[in-house]
């Protein structure tokens, strides 16, 4: 299929499926870094700790400890450090989907693909782009990104408050 992006022309074959996400800061969260791992194959090689983090259906399966490591690892791939190379803002492109996946290789002209990227000191293979709509980058990444730091923030504060309040005064 020919598909025209203002003046760049791309022969484009799409790869995306529909999905359903649960309405929760931590699915939504794991939902963008799974698209991620799709568009770069993060983890047919890496450990199973990735693959349970990009579970979004079993979202409530993650202690505090994978919820912290969700988000420094989607801090580490956030769609500032991936744009432009495998993330694509694209309203046209992603059709009535909020975001949509196409194959490299299907990609000509001027838009510029990274063929590779650097992710926490290794070399990943761009496979994929994903284009989105902004209301996806707002629901999937942003929005659960700031609520989650924001729950995080909390239990911490907790947590030294009650190691204050544990203290013991001797009269």
């Amino acid at each position: 299929m020919a598909f025209a992006l203002g003046n760049t022309r791309l022969n484009v074959k799409k790869t995306g499926v529909t999905t359903s996400v649960p309405n929760n800061p931590k699915a939504k969260l794991m939902y963008y870094l799974s698209c991620i791992c799709t568009a770069l194959e993060l983890d047919t090689s890496d450990s199973r700790e990735i693959r349970k983090l990009r579970d979004y259906k079993n979202y409530w399966a993650l202690s505090d400890d994978e919820v912290t490591q969700l988000l420094l690892l989607c801090v580490a791939i956030s769609p500032d450090k991936l744009m432009n190379k495998v993330l694509f803002q694209s309203d046209a492109m992603c059709g009535d989907s909020t975001n949509e996946f196409y194959e490299i290789t299907a990609v000509q002209n001027r838009m510029v693909v990274a063929r590779s990227i650097v992710i926490g000191g290794q070399t990943k293979r761009v496979n994929k782009i994903m284009t989105f709509k902004m209301v996806w980058l707002r629901n999937n990444y942003l929005e659960p990104m700031q609520e989650l730091a924001g729950e995080l923030q909390r239990r911490q504060e907790a947590a030294r408050t009650r190691r204050r309040d544990d203290g013991c005064v001797v009269m």
